[in-house]
């Protein structure tokens, strides 16, 4: 079953049950007060004649002279119903009866005369009693002669039956129009989770078309319910797969661009070299574990980058700015001989990966080395603020062009050739400095040195 029939399943079945057990509940509770208003007027009419025969005959102003004349009276008294009437009978011969025509005739019914002949009392006792002409509630008072002795019973008895038989009618009618509305109730729900579940079709359908050679399709977000939610999730899932691919695209051109070069020099050195000659054996292998070095390398900064976009790349802790800052302007200084000097330095706890940030901030230190002459000046400093730190390392170098910019930040972009490296030292701060939620700042201009400045929030992004 689709989640659409399965949810419709369930909804009617839910429906259907609570309609069901509020009918039943409902007809309980009304047979009951049936019940009780039958057994409620049976006994007030009861203790009716109970007065009445303990009373003077309002005909003489005297006691009643004879069972008959109570009987009588008995019989003008009681208002008698298609579902209710009375009867005085000796054993199961009736003996009065009240006038109305259209009257409940328990003359008729000797099982119901002979029970209440049996079980009169003098006080109110309403019984139940099914015979095969009905259901009944009764209540029987013997009647007595001016001497005391028995003269019959008085029986008044409701049609218990009859009125419960209009209350089923009732519920039949609650049945009838409780399958009507169930029929309703689906076929709205039908449409209704048609609609809300469209954007599931949406989602499988595209789903079904995105592969591994096309992410860049997204789900249109409709509304803001649980719906949306998924859809969104959905999305922010392909931008990962898409970025994932993408890098490992990026990860393998990478490495069979760069990696190619210095093969093909371990190569042609294999080729070449003579070994015979001890010294041409010894230049050789300087020069493969030149090679080789360099390919650690490069192979170092392409898996550094390949892991710069996992939570796990950045490890936060608290830190403290300024020993931070004189550990790493004390390393830097072993990396060339140039006039160093520390400009400023921050005081204050900060939260970050203090590995990650001490290499991206000797990486710049290590370019200022490479692009700048010896003994000229490179400054370094950091500072705080209430929601940044700023981490900066300035030169006397050769400079970069504005329109540079942006391109120094490529992976394996190099700005002389001629200088040692693959071009990477630059992405991988600013890897590092995005997965701090910062920014790399650059000031420069052709021969005039650089500025580089690596601002972060004081939280390392972590919130």
């Amino acid at each position: 079953m689709s989640v659409r029939a399965r949810l419709l399943a369930y909804l009617i079945a839910l429906t259907g049950t609570a309609l069901l057990i509020s009918g039943f509940a409902a007809y309980a509770i009304e047979r009951a007060r049936i019940d009780s208003q039958i057994d409620d007027g049976l006994a007030l009419r009861t203790q009716a004649f109970i007065e009445l025969a303990n009373s003077d005959d309002p005909t003489t102003g005297m006691s009643y002279a004879s069972s008959d004349d109570l009987m009588r009276e008995a019989m003008i008294r009681v208002v008698a119903s298609p579902t209710e009437s009375a009867v005085a009978h000796e054993g199961v011969i009736a003996r009065y009866v009240p006038s109305a025509p259209a009257r409940l005739k328990l003359e008729q019914d000797p099982e119901l005369l002979a029970a209440a002949s049996r079980n009169a009392t003098d006080s109110v006792i309403v019984r139940a009693i099914t015979t095969e002409m009905g259901d009944y509630r009764y209540a029987a008072v013997p009647i007595l002669e001016p001497d005391g002795s028995s003269a019959g019973v008085f029986t008044i008895a409701t049609d218990r039956g009859a009125q419960q038989s209009k209350l089923s009618e009732t519920f039949q009618l609650y049945a009838v129009i409780a399958v009507l509305a169930l029929g309703a109730i689906g076929a709205v729900a039908w449409t209704t989770v048609g609609r809300t579940l469209r954007p599931i079709g949406v989602l499988e359908e595209r789903a079904r078309r995105i592969s591994e050679h096309d992410l860049s399709e997204r789900i249109p977000v409709e509304g803001h319910d649980d719906l949306a939610r998924l859809t969104s999730t959905f999305n922010g899932m392909l931008n990962r797969l898409e970025r994932a691919f993408a890098d490992q695209r990026q990860l393998l051109d990478d490495a069979s661009h760069e990696l190619r070069t210095p093969l093909a020099i371990m190569r042609t050195n294999l080729e070449l070299m003579e070994p015979r000659d001890p010294d041409e054996v010894l230049r050789s292998q300087r020069n493969l574990l030149d090679e080789v070095s360099m390919m650690s390398r490069l192979v170092d900064d392409l898996v550094t980058l390949a892991k710069s976009d996992r939570p796990e790349f950045v490890q936060r802790e608290p830190e403290d700015l300024l020993w931070m800052t004189e550990t790493t302007f004390g390393r830097a200084r072993a990396l060339g001989n140039r006039d160093w000097r520390l400009e400023a330095a921050g005081q204050g706890d900060i939260v970050v990966d203090s590995q990650r940030v001490t290499q991206a901030w000797l990486q710049l230190a290590s370019n200022a080395v490479k692009f700048s002459e010896e003994r000229s000046a490179i400054w370094m400093g950091s500072s705080i603020t209430r929601s940044h730190i700023r981490l900066w390392v300035r030169d006397q170098g050769i400079g970069i062009a504005r329109e540079d910019h942006a391109q120094v930040m490529e992976r394996f972009h190099r700005i002389n050739p001629d200088v040692e490296g693959v071009g990477l030292g630059l992405t991988i701060v600013a890897a590092i400095t995005q997965a701090h939620g910062g920014t790399l700042e650059l000031e420069s201009s052709l021969g005039t040195g650089a500025m580089f400045t690596i601002v972060l929030p004081i939280d390392g992004g972590e919130s």
